[in-house]
Formats: structure tokens, sequence, C-alpha cells
């Protein structure tokens, strides 16, 4: 669903179409954290993924499509991890907008960015092999440095190296608001 920049639906169009003339569009953004490890999941995005394959980004994310509301994107933790949860069970962040602009991609989402607490295992989790590669854990420390533009490097809890270029390009402030959220959650 295309909308305006304040969110304001207009008309119903494809995805292809939306990302060549870079129109406005809703997205479900949710990261799951564990508060008591002190780690957040990232996704790496599969490999078969038309944009940004085999790079990190949300723990789950999705567009909404024509007719849905944010509460329906709440699908992308089921679809994608496995990880049944309701709108009331996610604390909302607020809402980023944030534009993308590639060679022939112009991103312009309206983004819902949300939080939701597990301390499930990784292995626990069902991944939709078409999206999701495998879920890699960061300290909150090592998420933080996403929000630097300086940051060229982030390691995992498992000793994992990532360079920058493998982290889908979302602009500092969007990763410094989430980071941001994370340490004042009252999740």
């Amino acid at each position: 669903m295309v909308t305006d920049q304040a969110g304001h639906p207009l008309f119903t169009t494809s995805r292809d179409r939306v990302h060549a003339e870079g129109l406005w569009h809703e997205t479900f953004h949710c990261f799951v954290v564990n508060r008591e490890q002190r780690i957040v999941l990232l996704q790496e995005r599969a490999t078969g993924k038309k944009d940004f394959p085999n790079c990190l980004d949300i723990t789950a994310a999705g567009h909404l499509l024509a007719g849905e509301t944010v509460a329906d994107g709440v699908r992308e933790l089921e679809e994608e991890l496995g990880l049944v949860r309701t709108l009331d069970q996610l604390e909302h962040v607020g809402v980023f907008l944030e534009e993308l602009t590639l060679p022939g991609f112009v991103d312009r989402e309206r983004t819902q960015v949300f939080l939701t607490e597990s301390n499930q295992a990784i292995s626990d989790y069902h991944l939709q092999a078409t999206e999701v590669k495998r879920l890699v854990a960061f300290s909150f420390d090592a998420f933080a440095t996403l929000g630097d533009e300086t940051t060229t490097e982030v390691v995992s809890i498992e000793g994992e190296r990532f360079g920058r270029n493998r982290f889908v390009p979302h602009p500092p402030e969007y990763w410094a608001m989430v980071e941001r959220s994370i340490g004042q959650s009252s999740m």
C-alpha cells in the first residue's frame, strides 16, 4: 500500500514499482532481545533474497500489504522465526522515516519499529529458509556501535566479525533509535 509521508493510504501497487519510483509505504520491523543475557538477535538474510542477500538486518521485518494494519505485521515474527506474538506483547519503539537511494532502487519507508523479549535459544527458532539464512546474536554494547558512522566492524557474541558492509544500510540514526529504546525499555 502506497502512503503519503504521514501514513495516509493513497493507492495499491506492486513492490517493484514502490522501489523503482521511491513511493512511501508502511513496513513492520521487530527486534528480538534477551535482557537477561543482554543480547539482540539479527537475521542474516537468505542468499536468494532480491534485496540485500546475505546481509544482517532486523530480526523480523516486512512490508504491510494492502488492507493490513500494523497489528497484521506481527505475522512476520511467526513467518520468519516461528515466534508467535500478538501486538500487545511488543513494545512500540516509534515510527522511523527511512529513505535509501541506490542505483535502480529507492526505498521510502514509514517503518513501525518494535521490540519483543525472548530467552529462546537460537537453535529453537524455526527459520523460513527463503527469508532467513540464520540468526546472529550481538551483545547490547556491540549492537550500540551500529549507530556510530565510524564503526567499521561489529563482533557477534560468538566472536564472528562482520564488516559494516555486511549490514543492510539503515542510517546510523535508525540503529541509534533502536539502541536507545533497548536501553530504556520496560519489557
